[in-house]
């Protein structure tokens, strides 16, 4: 009895603790990767201030567009997710978050077409 009460336990803190992973991992490695990424598209002297442009003064509508509907998705994920095993309620909403990124690069053609 008393280890299946230590299993749970150890499930719980588990399930805690990955709930925290996907938001932080997007945050912190998806963003900086992407924005550096879009931005630095040609290195020259003449995209020197342009870049600067886009990193300085362009940068937080983009970064609220992105948060928008990748934690949209993913809190979808997780309410979906929420009566499902262990594995379902990590990976729905992963799916669920690159599945809202995907949606997000297209909204942004849209809104913010190439030149």
């Amino acid at each position: 009895m008393e280890k299946e009460t230590k299993m749970l336990n150890c499930k719980d803190v588990i399930e805690k603790i990955w709930w925290a992973i996907p938001p932080i991992f997007i945050v912190f490695v998806f963003f900086p990767l992407l924005h550096y990424w879009g931005a630095f598209e040609c290195i020259s002297f003449e995209s020197y201030v342009r870049t600067l442009k886009f990193l300085v003064i362009d940068e937080p509508a983009p970064i609220f567009f992105h948060s928008y509907f990748i934690f949209g998705f993913m809190c979808v994920g997780y309410y979906v997710s929420r009566q499902k095993g262990l594995m379902l309620r990590i990976v729905i909403p992963i799916i669920l978050a690159i599945f809202g990124m995907f949606i997000e690069i297209v909204a942004m053609f849209v809104i913010y077409p190439p030149h």
